[in-house]
């Protein structure tokens, strides 16, 4: 059974004492004591989360300017809600829970002696980040829009986009110590109403104790199959959002979070970007092919370079061959163990770029080209053809960004493996990957569709990109990916 919550009291005093207990050592808890004609009142907000200027205009001043003959106090009550005060966004609650929630959102907490309700306000007016170019998600020709840390602002963002009460934004509270307010954004004319109810069910169910961050909630929204791939994507622009919502897929917003979930999240997603629709069909297609051979050249080819070196001499070119061995001939390390090495070096060098502030981030640059890139390779620790190896690797890895996590591990993998079973273990290790990724069912839907089971219907938007006139006429929805084709 759920804890039970505190009711309002009655009495004002008592209120007033509970919450003044509650907000003890909080500056920013403000509290004024007033009288509208006998009753007595209390106003809480807290200082910085509200519109100082609407508090006064919409709320204090109707309130204290009131004098309007009435029997009880709930009579008041209801009068000051109907007649009095100007704010839109209004409610009633009737438990400190919900009050401290509504207060920590920016709304005015409004107290009646002899009331055991509350009625609270919107007059939001704390600061937040306006809505910028997307940082992650760069793109050409697309839009230069993305989603800010405010839900309301986000909830707005989709409401412009698709202009139809079709599109249901179901606002929920997780969160056992703090309550944090989740968006749950489907179609409600094209989703699955079973993916809808699941996604809900997760959220609800989550045991989550604080929620502060959207990374915290894809655990159980993902799939139960163990893989180093995840089945909930993740974006920060509002139009691709959209056109997964368009698709039946259902989209979870956390407040505090610039980035919104969509699951299901497929293989096939990780290929496709926004300028992708905005080219040409045969530049995009071409774009789509430089993705997937990106992709397993920056898994396979580290592994493949050092099973080849170690146990296939005889697939290398004599030339080539020979330039290998006399640089390999000087180093003390064996190819696994360089290729490990560089890649350790560049992660390093990866993560103190990204963390490091920007006055002084571009001296990981330069100190990372003089010691990866000069001085491994005339100290005689590393080999210049793995270096060149990896550096081909690394870049080929940031073309499919949104699998870098991945990618970064399965390297490491196929680099073990390759030095250990040379390439009858990296094709063995294919397969198995293989097997892992269509071994993943997240609500139903393979996370390799449409590849597998084959869909002919969407086919056109996968390893090649149709003309717009074909893929206007497409009416793909997620859950006819289920199984075989679906006309």
């Amino acid at each position: 059974m759920g804890e039970i919550m505190e009711k309002i009291y009655s009495s004002i005093t008592d209120n007033k004492n509970k919450m003044e207990t509650d907000f003890k050592d909080c500056s920013d808890f403000l509290l004024r004591e007033c009288y509208i004609n006998k009753t007595k009142c209390i106003v809480c907000v807290l200082d910085g989360m509200i519109n100082s200027l609407m508090l006064s205009q919409m709320i204090m001043s109707p309130i204290l300017n009131f004098k309007g003959e009435y029997k009880t106090e709930n009579e008041l009550f209801e009068t000051i809600k109907t007649n009095v005060v100007n704010s839109l966004e209004m409610s009633e609650k009737d438990t400190f829970d919900d009050l401290y929630f509504y207060l920590s959102s920016g709304f005015a907490i409004l107290l009646l002696d002899g009331v055991s309700k509350a009625l609270v306000l919107g007059i939001q007016g704390f600061e937040k980040r306006k809505t910028d170019e997307p940082p992650n998600e760069a793109n050409i020709k697309g839009s230069k829009e993305c989603f800010t840390e405010t839900l309301n602002d986000n909830k707005a963002i989709l409401r412009r986009r698709l202009k139809t009460t079709n599109l249901k934004l179901k606002q929920i509270k997780i969160g056992k110590d703090t309550q944090c307010s989740v968006v749950i954004a489907y179609m409600n004319n094209i989703a699955d109403k079973k993916l809808v109810d699941d996604v809900e069910r997760r959220i609800k169910n989550a045991s989550i104790l604080n929620l502060q961050d959207y990374g915290e909630l894809v655990p159980f929204l993902d799939s139960n199959i163990k893989s180093v791939f995840t089945a909930v994507g993740n974006t920060e622009r509002p139009d691709t959002l959209c056109s997964k919502l368009l698709e039946g897929r259902v989209g979870v917003l956390v407040d505090g979070s610039p980035f919104a979930l969509y699951v299901p999240y497929l293989f096939s997603d990780s290929f496709s970007t926004v300028d992708d629709y905005n080219n040409s069909p045969f530049y995009a297609t071409l774009n789509r092919i430089l993705k997937y051979f990106s992709f397993i050249i920056s898994i396979i080819l580290p592994g493949f370079y050092v099973a080849t070196g170690t146990f296939h001499q005889e697939l290398i070119p004599t030339s080539l061959m020979y330039t290998i061995a006399s640089a390999e001939a000087k180093t003390p390390f064996s190819l696994m163990e360089e290729a490990l090495l560089v890649l350790v070096l560049y992660e390093i060098m990866r993560e103190a770029g990204l963390r490091l502030p920007k006055a002084i981030g571009h001296a990981v640059s330069i100190i990372g080209a003089l010691v990866i890139g000069d001085a491994v390779v005339n100290a005689g620790l590393v080999g210049a053809p793995m270096l060149v190896v990896v550096a081909v690797t690394a870049i080929s890895s940031y073309v499919i960004y949104p699998l870098y996590e991945s990618i970064s591990t399965l390297r490491l993998i196929f680099i073990v493996i390759g030095r250990i079973t040379g390439i009858y273990g990296i094709v063995l290790g294919i397969a198995v990957l293989c097997v892992n990724v269509t071994a993943i069912n997240p609500y139903g839907i393979p996370y390799s569709a449409p590849i597998s089971p084959l869909n002919k219907n969407s086919i056109g938007d996968i390893f090649y990109r149709e003309s717009w006139t074909k893929l206007s006429k497409r009416k793909v929805k997620i859950q006819n990916l289920r199984g075989a084709d679906v006309d």
